[in-house]
Formats: structure tokens, C-alpha cells, sequence
């Protein structure tokens, strides 16, 4: 069966409890977060895989990043479809696209780039990154 969501199954996250809670519930299962938010100003598209202990091959990275300029240029040159400016992060462990004005757009970028990232297939182990460094790193919710 291949990894990914169809644009209706990918999860919808509507306020920050339940982000938080589901980034919890990630990190005891050490499973991937991965979902749709909903912000006052759209919705964004998030990934993490730091839970799971892995982050993307360099290849998959590259490939990821090509898929999802493809996909936002294709939904903001509809002008069929309401849009703002997309910015986008996209990493090997960690990655957002926002803000998307539609949940249905939102939602058919999150098919796309979850069938990439929730393929464990393009994982390789991640190496936390305070663990034998003196650098500090923080996370910006």
C-alpha cells in the first residue's frame, strides 16, 4: 500500500490544543507529525518526522522541494481559485507551507507531499541535534 493521504484524509488540526496534543501523541508513538492547520490567517501544511527519529534522504528532500513548487505555482496561477502569497520551509525533518486560503487547497498540497514524507522508504535516521553538540536549538511553535 503506498504512504500518503488522499486530500480528504489528510488530518485537519482547527486550533493549537489539539496540534499540541497531536505533536504529544507523535512523540510517545514516535510516529511522524503530519497534518493541516487551521491559523486565523489559512491553513498551513506541516510535517515532522523528528518524532519517528528520522529525517528525509538529501534525494527526497530536493524532489519534495521541486513537487511542491510545481503544485503551489499550479494552485496560485488558477485564478479559479482564491490565493495569497505561499511560503514555504522545506527540510529534511521539519516543513511548512502557509498560508493557504482554502482547506481544499491545503489539503491536495498535503497529498502530495505527505506520499513523499510518510514513505518510510525515503527516511534515514536522524541525529538529534543536542546530542553531542554544545549548540542549542529550539523549536518555534
Amino acid at each position: 500500500m503506498p504512504a500518503g493521504y488522499a486530500p480528504s484524509e489528510v488530518p485537519l488540526y482547527e486550533n493549537r490544543e489539539t496540534v499540541e496534543a497531536q505533536y504529544q501523541a507523535a512523540e510517545s508513538d514516535e510516529t511522524p507529525f503530519f497534518a493541516v492547520e487551521q491559523y486565523e490567517e489559512g491553513f498551513a501544511v506541516t510535517y515532522d518526522l523528528l518524532p519517528a527519529g528520522s529525517e528525509l534522504a538529501e534525494p527526497v528532500v530536493s524532489e519534495l522541494d521541486e513537487r511542491v513548487t510545481r503544485e503551489v505555482e499550479a494552485i496560485v496561477g488558477d485564478e479559479s481559485r482564491p490565493t495569497t502569497e505561499v511560503s514555504r520551509s522545506v527540510g529534511a525533518s521539519l516543513g511548512q507551507l502557509s498560508f493557504f486560503v482554502s482547506e481544499e487547497s491545503a489539503r491536495e498540497v498535503a497529498a502530495t507531499v505527505s506520499t513523499l514524507v510518510l514513505d518510510e522508504a525515503n527516511w534515514v535516521p536522524a541525529s538529534p541535534p543536542d546530542q553531542g553538540s554544545s549548540t542549542e536549538f529550539s523549536r518555534n511553535d
